[in-house]
Order: structure tokens, then C-alpha cells, then sequence
């Protein structure tokens, strides 16, 4: 669901729809460039490589990714990168610049649901609860990375179902073995 932007701080933030947590960085976009684009034919026949993209353009940087020469038009900097156009739409579409994320996985939520469904759904317990232990293992390393500090009582919950989850179907099983046996 879209948010208003405008309320978001920076920080632990809380969905309006949903209820759950998240971590906001607003983003502001920088001012439009007012500097001049330096022309080719105003540089000389020594005064510099021509742009990839804008022939007519001075190079002020190479790509860091692809090496391409790029003008001070073309050229974005982004996560401690110089990048072209090019390169940066393919690295934001593959999800490797850190600011252009826009979806985390909420471990610590999954790990949380998966333990109380998988309460109800005994029969499946080997299944949801060794799933149930992964995504709280996911869930602590998720929270050590964002430096959060809550959740901790919950993804000890979701450990603990999951634990009840295998101890169910276990006595099951051995309750139907030792019913057999007889």
C-alpha cells in the first residue's frame, strides 16, 4: 500500500494498514545540476575524451562498473560509485545498490506466523517447524545486520513453536508406533 511519504522519518517506522515495522530512509532527490555541460570543441584537440552517449560532451568520469567514458549528464553517483545510465538501471533492476531497495523481507514476522499456522497444522510439523527455526535464524542475523533493536521476544516465540511443533508430531509418531506394536 503506498505511504505519504511526507510522515516518514527516518528510522523504525510502523504501517498505517498493516501495523507492521519497518526501517524508512526518506529520500530527497538532489537539486537539479546547474553547472555547464563543458563542450568538446571548447576543450581543444587536447582537452579531453568525448562522452559515450553525448559526443559532443567533455568526459568527466568513467563508469565504475563498465569503463565507459561519461559526462558530468550522464554520470550518477550512487553508493560510493561512479555510474552510467546503463549501469545503473541494470544494477537497480538486479537489486544490488543498497539504495534503490525497495523490499526487505521481514524475517522475524514470517518466522512468527509460520509458528502459530504451523500450530494449527500439526500434521505438517516436520515440515513448518524446522521452516519455523530457519526463518527466526534468518530473523536474529536479519536484526543483527539492521542494527535493530527490538523482536527479540518474538523470534525466541517463533523458536519456541516451532520446538512445539516437531515435539507434536513426534508424539504423535510414537504414539502410533508404539500402537502398531502391540
Amino acid at each position: 500500500m503506498p505511504l505519504d511519504a511526507s510522515i516518514l522519518d527516518t528510522g523504525e517506522q510502523r504501517c498505517p494498514s498493516c501495523s507492521g515495522t519497518f526501517w524508512a530512509t526518506p529520500f530527497a532527490p538532489p537539486e537539479p545540476r546547474a553547472e555547464a555541460v563543458a563542450s568538446i570543441l571548447e576543450a581543444g584537440p587536447e582537452g579531453g575524451v568525448p562522452c559515450a552517449r553525448h559526443s559532443g560532451n567533455v568526459a568527466v568520469a568513467s563508469c565504475s562498473r563498465c569503463g565507459v567514458f561519461m559526462c558530468s549528464l550522464c554520470k550518477i553517483d550512487i553508493d560510493g560509485l561512479e555510474l552510467c545510465p546503463s549501469c545503473f538501471d541494470r544494477l537497480a533492476s538486479e537489486g544490488a545498490l543498497v539504495s534503490t531497495q525497495t523490499r526487505i523481507r521481514d524475517y522475524r514476522g514470517m518466522a512468527v506466523t509460520l509458528g502459530v499456522v504451523g500450530c494449527f497444522m500439526y500434521i505438517f510439523g516436520l515440515i513448518t517447524g524446522p521452516a519455523t527455526f530457519y526463518l527466526a535464524w534468518r530473523g536474529f542475523r536479519q536484526r543483527r545486520e539492521l542494527g535493530d533493536q527490538g523482536g527479540v521476544w518474538s523470534l525466541v516465540v517463533a523458536v519456541v513453536l516451532g520446538a512445539l511443533q516437531i515435539a507434536i508430531v513426534g508424539i504423535m509418531i510414537f504414539s502410533m508406533v508404539g500402537v502398531l506394536s502391540r
